[in-house]
């Protein structure tokens, strides 16, 4: 009910401006069916989306936008954890932010996207909106998170300054598992140790681009936290036995530092991308077991656009770590008490390959296929989608999540997670 009022309370706000252009409204409404694609192939997600945006320009300097989602969901499960409820409604703001237009500088205000990167899909520098891995489907809101900053952006000639500052600290939607038990001790997951909200732990980032002859580029910094969580274990003790009598599993989000690049340039039908980053984690020593190395991250890919209607892009991926020792992470693990056959360390260089095809076979009609492959593991991810505009506003999107590979891979691990989706959307105006 509180939502409700917020929500309406925007819209006296919208509908008090005076001057300028006319209130826009438009949206969609949606039904949605995203069965799971394991036994016992229950729905994953059930229900039917209504969204609202509404914008407004005032005097050329001003402008105003809000998109908000009204959720109708008869079954969600979210995986291994389910929330069961009957005919439940959210609603919440996809994005809502104010817009300032200066004579050589532009501010945004509010909860939006902010996407760094131009590599496809796999972007060392997109750390600035979390996602949702839970919830990949065919619109990047169901698996993107916005996050309440402040972007702005200074335009220098040919070249742009931008600045961003997140207030809130939003971590990725990441499915953990974790044995029950490690030796003799029972494993008790705790509450995850999230960033404090206050002014010190604001987020912050720098992205200056520009372009060199025929090359488009850009250097990036961020300060904030990883998105993806340190996994501690500490043991529990009761006081009257001599040793530990369980394992506390908390997971916690550190402090971390990326230094980033990205180019592309186009030859005839080819795009040659590059992007990558180094991560300076809060284990610059390389001596903590729990929290990530320092890594050098980078991505290298080609675009060829066959023809008007088919483009094919190839990728290759490598994380290099800094400072890092197998035998040490073994021993560390082995005293904690850890069983020898449970014991998974990273390795200090991993790759993988990704491809995107998008062809379009015939009028109205789109086919999306990306897919990942961790090369050590080999385990994969793939993400078809077919899109099939019905008539005028009308669309159709039917495809897969799908998370397979040995069950202690990264891709493995996420494959309770896979489901089919089905999406009839109807798109509005007034």
């Amino acid at each position: 009910m509180k939502r409700i009022w917020s929500f309406l309370i925007i819209c006296l706000f919208w509908s008090s401006l005076s001057g300028g252009q006319e209130l826009g409204i438009y949206g969609y409404t949606k039904w949605f069916a995203h069965p799971n694609l394991n036994a016992p192939y229950r729905f994953d997600r059930l229900g039917t989306r209504l969204q609202l945006n509404f914008s407004k320009s005032v005097g050329g300097r001003l402008g105003f936008y809000s998109a908000v989602d009204f959720n109708f969901e008869d079954a969600r499960e979210t995986g291994l954890a389910t929330e069961s409820r009957s005919a439940a409604m959210d609603v919440y703001p996809v994005e809502t932010y104010i817009d300032y237009y200066g004579s050589f500088f532009d501010l945004r205000l509010g909860k939006q996207f902010i996407f760094w990167g131009t590599a496809d899909w796999i972007n060392p520098t997109d750390n600035i909106n979390p996602w949702d891995y839970k919830n990949i489907s065919a619109e990047i809101e169901d698996y993107r998170i916005p996050v309440n900053a402040a972007k702005l952006d200074l335009y220098l000639g040919n070249s742009r300054l931008g600045g961003i500052a997140v207030f809130h600290f939003l971590p990725n939607k990441v499915p953990m598992r974790f044995p029950e038990k490690m030796g003799h001790l029972t494993v008790e997951e705790k509450d995850p140790v999230l960033p404090e909200g206050k002014l010190s732990n604001t987020e912050l980032g720098l992205r200056f681009s520009s372009q060199l002859a025929s090359v488009d580029f850009s250097l990036s910094y961020f300060r904030g936290f990883s998105k993806f969580p340190s996994v501690v274990f500490r043991p529990v003790f009761d006081g009257y036995l001599p040793g530990p009598v369980g394992m506390a599993v908390i997971p916690r989000y550190d402090r971390i530092q990326v230094f980033g690049a990205d180019f592309v340039t186009t030859r005839e039908r080819f795009a040659f991308k590059g992007e990558g980053a180094y991560f300076l984690t809060a284990d610059r020593s390389g001596t903590d077991p729990f929290v990530e190395n320092p890594h050098w991250k980078y991505v290298l890919g080609i675009d060829f656009y066959a023809r008007d209607n088919l483009t094919l892009n190839a990728q290759f991926v490598q994380l290099v770590r800094f400072k890092y020792s197998e035998e040490g992470e073994v021993q560390a693990w082995r005293q904690l008490g850890m069983p020898p056959q449970q014991i998974q360390v990273p390795e200090k260089n991993e790759q993988s390959v990704s491809a995107r095809v998008q062809y379009q076979p015939f009028d109205y009609g789109t086919f999306q296929f990306i897919g990942v492959l961790n090369l050590k593991d080999r385990d994969f991810f793939l993400l078809p989608i077919f899109n099939y505009e019905l008539t005028d506003g009308v669309n159709v999107y039917c495809g897969a999540t799908l998370f397979r590979g040995p069950a202690r891979s990264p891709f493995g691990r996420n494959k309770p997670y896979s489901r089919a989706f089905v999406e009839v959307k109807y798109s509005f105006a007034y």
